[in-house]
């Protein structure tokens, strides 16, 4: 996945990003989408507000967010994204 978002080196992308009080996820991805051009292609579509079907987030260890892309964020959360593979 490194590679989709224009990163030069293969495996996990660790990146450490402020959030403001209250930031939303929504917003953490619109923000990150502005700055690396590829994410919006492979991981979040600013136009649409929608994470890319081919990947699943947590936020903190966690799968299901009551609240979606509304989540509220916190210093120190870890927010993962992870591919979804398919094949035989």
């Amino acid at each position: 996945m490194a590679d989709r978002l224009g990163f030069d080196q293969p495996g996990p992308i660790i990146l450490e990003e402020p959030v403001e009080e209250g930031e939303t996820l929504r917003s953490l991805l619109t923000r990150l989408a502005k700055r690396f051009g590829h994410f919006s292609e492979a991981l979040f579509d600013p136009a649409t507000q929608s994470l890319s079907s081919e990947v699943s987030l947590l936020i903190n260890n966690h799968i299901a967010l009551s609240q979606g892309m509304d989540t509220k964020l916190k210093d120190g959360d870890q927010i993962l994204f992870l591919p979804i593979l398919a094949g035989g």
